[in-house]
């Protein structure tokens, strides 16, 4: 790798594939491309730190903002990688508009059905058939309504503190909170997906009818919240995650975000991931001097030790609680006392993470490499 600066290919453009090159352009020598009703069960608030809402997409602009516009090329589609022989050799990726480029290396976070990530697996078909995204057992409606709208319909009482307020029922869950200084209001129904087909997997949306809605909270469609969401109009999707991935990296291609760990959105913690991914790959790209090819597959085999078994926890974690929220535990059930007991400590592992030790363990695992 005679070069004076090392070429990362990243494919895919939301929050995974936005925050790797903003870790990334932090470092000299890389050179980045592409973009019961009425219970309390728990509370997250009140204590330590308080927490901060951010609109998903106002962080996503704010991510994007602070990268090159040079080095972004959007309405490109990834058709191929092609790694030659030699150990050093550069990996030909081809797009759909005929263009073929030369990169050392190449990040795949292009989502849940990456095509990147078809070329990480080993054992070829077999691999990708078994760890194929698949039903996570949920599916959900979300709505972005405006402020008075939702608290006309929802009542004034819950918006009197600017919190997420969620109820857990029978066979559902159902949350608002605010965004946007209190202009919009997020509005999301879970519901267990009794009979989840895994195909077609691209089709994932269906329409959702009062009917629907009607039978899917019929245990519960006495209070204000329940009715008031079902006459919001919503449109509903079934939710799928990745859930085991064999490795995140096959020598110098490597996968992140949901193309690596796609999870349930029950904590709330898949962005955070992300964000995460890009702290180890900034740390270890950036924070040593890579000068030759094996030193950048290294650097993959190291991030794919450190952040695959948090990343399996969250996906195994959040999957859990989903079905805890919709009362479907069978130890549990809708029992208050025992559903908050159930979730008592579901999110410490995930807040109480400790990065700045995270990035050095990875590092240190890379140095070791390096010295042998």
């Amino acid at each position: 790798m005679a070069k004076t600066k090392i070429r990362i290919a990243i494919i895919g453009g939301g929050l995974a594939g936005t925050a790797v090159p903003n870790a990334l352009v932090r470092s000299g020598n890389l050179d980045g491309s592409g973009p019961e009703a009425g219970t309390i069960i728990i509370d997250l608030g009140g204590k330590g730190d308080p927490g901060v809402g951010v609109h998903r997409a106002s962080l996503f602009r704010e991510v994007l903002s602070s990268l090159p516009p040079d080095r972004l090329h959007a309405s490109k589609k990834l058709t191929s990688i092609t790694r030659q022989e030699a150990e050093d050799g550069a990996i030909q990726a081809s797009l759909d508009d005929g263009t073929v480029e030369h990169f050392d290396a190449v990040i795949g976070a292009d989502g849940i059905f990456s095509s990147v990530r078809n070329h990480v697996p080993d054992g070829a078909d077999a691999a990708l058939e078994e760890h194929s995204p698949s039903p996570a057992g949920f599916w959900d409606c979300t709505a972005l309504v405006p402020f008075e709208k939702a608290k006309s319909r929802l009542g004034e009482q819950y918006f009197e503190v600017d919190r997420l307020y969620g109820w857990m029922g029978d066979g559902a869950f159902i949350m608002h909170d605010l965004l946007d200084a209190r202009k919009t209001v997020q509005c999301v129904m879970s519901m267990v997906e009794k009979d989840p087909s895994p195909t077609p997997a691209k089709d994932r949306k269906r329409p959702v009818t009062r009917e629907l809605l009607n039978k899917a909270l019929h245990a519960w469609l006495d209070g204000p919240i329940t009715n008031g969401v079902i006459d919001m109009n919503l449109m509903c999707y079934s939710r799928w995650e990745q859930k085991s991935t064999p490795t995140y990296a096959s020598g110098r291609v490597c996968i992140v975000g949901d193309a690596a760990h796609a999870t349930s959105p029950w904590q709330g913690a898949g962005a955070g991931q992300a964000f995460e991914n890009a702290v180890v790959l900034g740390a270890l790209l950036g924070g040593i001097n890579i000068t030759r090819a094996t030193d950048l597959a290294a650097a993959f085999k190291e991030f794919d030790a450190v952040r695959r078994p948090r990343c399996q926890q969250v996906i195994d974690s959040s999957r859990g609680t989903g079905v805890i929220m919709c009362g479907r535990e069978p130890d549990v059930g809708l029992d208050p006392d025992r559903m908050r007991a159930a979730l008592a400590g579901h999110w410490s592992f995930i807040f109480s993470l400790d990065l700045d030790g995270h990035k050095a363990d990875a590092l240190e695992r890379m140095k070791e490499f390096l010295l042998e």
